[in-house]
């Protein structure tokens, strides 16, 4: 056994003193702690709000369906009509003044200015009504009747149905859609597209080869039409009825489930498509190349960098460019910029905040510099439980649509936000400055090398040298890892995958150890102890097996059990539990016997010689975490004085006490500002020369010089996790949810340059 052979054979040379020549093994890693504008109407269900509502073209009307239909003039803030007795699903404003279109089961055509009916088209179904396209130019709408027929009439002093096409009885239709110009009608139908031209006679058909189309989608110049099959979009050139351009998404690029059209930006070149339930991509609607992709994910504590989430409730800018949304998790109002698939500061932070926050209507005005939200729950109460209208910029309420009220009540002005300085690198690369294709799972550095190693979703190990910004090497792996460890002296990288495997590897020339299959399934931390022979893993199980990595045997078996408190009529005491709870992270405190498993209620601290539980070791603050070998000291949180303030410390464990008190900072500092309501929290890292600290509270970030215990920068990214010093000390490792890792120079007190893999584009 080649394992067998390297332990013994470094472990021998260690204890001669001779251990020079193996100084080469040593090498890296560090973890990662994740449109209706009144011109036209798309039916999009991914985007589409609880409450109907729409905008006049120029933004300055809007109507809203609450108990009463009602129109607010936006610019005078005047309540202009309330009408009773008209509850629709859909409304557009049509071209005759002060005309609108109500769509409920029947379709109303009705003049607000006089009060008075105009038209009504009965149903022609049972199933209700859908409106399809309404032009001005042309003054025509499409009207869909259930799965009965579409029909096309001709508004204006007189009501002319103009075309009528029967779908009944042709069950295999999956998706219909209609020009914005009131021209074109397309019908997916098995294989078929069966394209019509409504000014004419003429019908088209478009085989499809590959699938059955579905989710059709026209652009707004109606030259192009989307049509979804799986993970491919077809773009077809509605004059030659030809597809055009395709759009596709692997499992390496990011694919999550079905593309489904949402958004055409309004010259047509670039189209939105929800990718799953958790991510959208954009793309150039000519080439069919992917532009970005946008990951709604929240941090997770504990489990990885990054955990996907759903939308409550979403609407797309009417120019394909951001995105406003209620995430399942983040609790609040979140902006992102499709283009680049960042997350922006949110658009109403601790307003909108609230585990139970129900959204009923969110809505781009067609300028995109407002958003009418309908909020219940929220923690701002001038705006809970009413509609409001917000401004994009200064990210604060301005009016409140309340339809009792003959006027919007105005809200005092906020100031504006500075934007947040995202740091950015010093020297240009041509790119994306992703290190992975997928969501970045695990990062660490060696602790006797400069070498860093990251994982990610698309199943690749790559090693780095972050001081250069060059990729050495990658391994692919039959599963992602999760967890990432290398031994005390770098010799060593264990790599702990999502199916339970742990891959081992000696880090002078890469060559891999036979695997360990530990029957844990997800690795979700690894720990090296002193030796290189023993190795803890902890996955989805309860019990945490010390695994001797010489036999194979497992030597010990840790139950992490948690407290609770048991208070009497005086005091409370933590008493333990009979609960077992999965442990999610572990640490070591290097020239100790100490090791720290954690789970989500707690700690428990283990004597590695006999393997006790050891309530409070001496020497050791009530709470730590180790910092990593080469690295005797802890760090923890103390009280300064102010009971809600925090301050992060290094603990000396020698001489039991603070060593150094850097940043102090309450719970709220801990939260992005413009993310998850979970926070970021706070980490720490010293460098193995013990000259510098770095921490980071939420998403500032701060160095510290240790000799003085003085702040010598401080700066901001934007979603950091954990923080890795390169072995020299020289460079700082800030790896950050969206796939970026940033290299920050001790030397120059700048960033040095981002970590870029060619081959990732996106």
């Amino acid at each position: 056994m080649y394992l067998v052979h390297a332990i013994n054979r470094l472990n021998e040379a260690k204890a001669m003193n001779s251990w020079k020549p193996y100084k080469r093994m040593l090498r890296t890693i560090l973890v990662a702690v994740s449109f209706l504008a009144a011109s036209s109407i798309q039916d999009a269900a991914g985007y589409l709000d609880k409450t109907p509502a729409a905008f006049s073209e120029d933004g300055r009307l809007f109507l809203v369906q609450s108990d009463e239909l009602v129109i607010w003039d936006l610019e005078t803030k005047m309540l202009v009509a309330k009408i009773p007795g008209l509850h629709c699903r859909q409304i557009a404003l049509l071209k005759q003044e002060g005309w609108m279109l109500c769509v409920e089961h029947s379709v109303t055509i009705y003049d607000w200015r006089n009060r008075v009916s105009v038209a009504t088209i009965p149903p022609e179904s049972q199933q209700s009504d859908s409106l399809l396209a309404y032009s001005k130019e042309t003054d025509r709408m499409i009207l869909r009747h259930g799965n009965e027929a579409v029909s096309v009439w001709q508004l204006g002093k007189k009501l002319v149905p103009l075309k009528h096409i029967v779908l009944e009885g042709k069950a295999d239709i999956s998706s219909v859609a209609a020009s914005s110009d009131a021209r074109l009608l397309a019908i997916a139908e098995g294989q078929t597209i069966h394209l019509h031209d409504l000014s004419g006679t003429t019908v088209r058909d478009i085989a499809i080869e590959g699938g059955k189309p579905q989710d059709l989608l026209f652009a707004p110049n109606s030259s192009t039409l989307a049509a979804s099959i799986g993970h491919t979009i077809l773009f077809i050139d509605s004059g030659t009825a030809a597809v055009s351009a395709r759009a596709t998404l692997t499992s390496a690029e990011g694919a999550q489930g079905p593309l489904i059209p949402e958004v055409f930006s309004r010259d047509g070149h670039r189209l939105v498509a929800a990718n799953g339930e958790w991510s959208y991509a954009l793309f150039n609607t000519d080439t069919g190349e992917s532009m970005a992709l946008t990951e709604l994910a929240n941090a997770a504590p504990g489990r990885g960098m990054r955990s996907p989430t759903q939308l409550r409730a979403v609407d797309i800018a009417a120019d394909a460019d951001l995105l406003v949304g209620q995430a399942e998790h983040l609790h609040t109002l979140q902006i992102w910029d499709l283009q680049t698939g960042t997350m922006l500061p949110d658009l109403c932070g601790e307003d909108c905040r609230g585990m139970d926050t129900r959204v009923s209507l969110l809505k781009w005005s067609p300028t995109g510099s407002k958003i009418v939200v309908g909020i219940q729950g929220g923690l701002n109460p001038d705006v809970d439980g009413k509609i409001s209208l917000w401004d994009v910029h200064s990210r604060s309420p301005e009016l409140v649509l309340d339809p009792g009220q003959p006027q919007a009540k105005v809200l005092a002005k906020r100031a504006t936000p500075q934007t947040p300085i995202t740091l950015a690198p010093s020297t240009s690369t041509a790119g994306p400055t992703f290190v992975h294709a997928g969501a970045l799972r695990a990062v660490m550095t060696s602790p006797s090398a400069n070498l860093l190693v990251t994982s990610g979703d698309d199943g690749l190990l790559k090693i780095w040298n972050p001081g250069q910004g060059t990729l050495l090497r990658q391994l692919a792996l039959s599963a992602a890892a999760h967890a990432l460890a290398f031994s005390s002296d770098g010799a060593i990288l264990a790599a702990g995958t999502t199916k339970g495997d742990v891959r081992l590897w000696e880090t002078q020339t890469w060559r891999e150890f036979l695997p360990y299959s530990s029957g844990q399934g997800r690795i979700n931390a690894l720990q090296f102890l002193p030796g290189n022979r023993l190795l803890v893993v902890a996955g989805e199980r309860q019990k945490v097996p010390v695994v001797d990595l010489v036999t194979r045997a497992v030597v010990r078996e840790l139950v992490h059990t948690s407290h609770y408190p048991i208070c009497g009529e005086k005091s409370c005491a933590k008493k333990r539990a009979g609960r077992r709870e999965v442990v999610d992270s572990l640490s070591f405190l290097d020239g100790s016997s100490f090791l720290l498993t954690t789970s989500q209620s707690g700690s428990v601290v283990w004597d590695i010689t006999d393997w006790r539980e050891v309530e409070k070791p001496a020497g050791l603050p009530g709470a730590w975490s180790g910092l990593g070998w080469k690295r005797p000291f802890v760090w923890t949180t103390i009280r300064p004085g102010v009971p809600t303030a925090f301050t992060l410390a290094i603990w000396d464990t020698k001489n039991n006490t603070v060593l150094a008190s850097l940043d102090t900072f309450t719970k709220r500092d801990t939260e992005i500002d413009h993310g998850p309501a979970v926070a970021l929290g706070t980490t720490m890292a010293v460098d193995p020369l013990h000259r510098w600290a770095a921490t980071r509270v939420g998403e500032h970030i701060s160095i510290w010089d240790l000799s003085v215990q003085e702040k010598r920068k401080a700066f901001h990214v934007k979603t950091p996790y954990h923080l890795h010093w390169t072995s020299d000390g020289k460079y700082l490792i800030v790896a950050t949810l969206n796939r970026k890792i940033l290299v920050w120079s001790a030397e120059t007190m700048e960033p040095a340059h981002y970590l870029r893999d060619p081959s990732v584009t996106r």
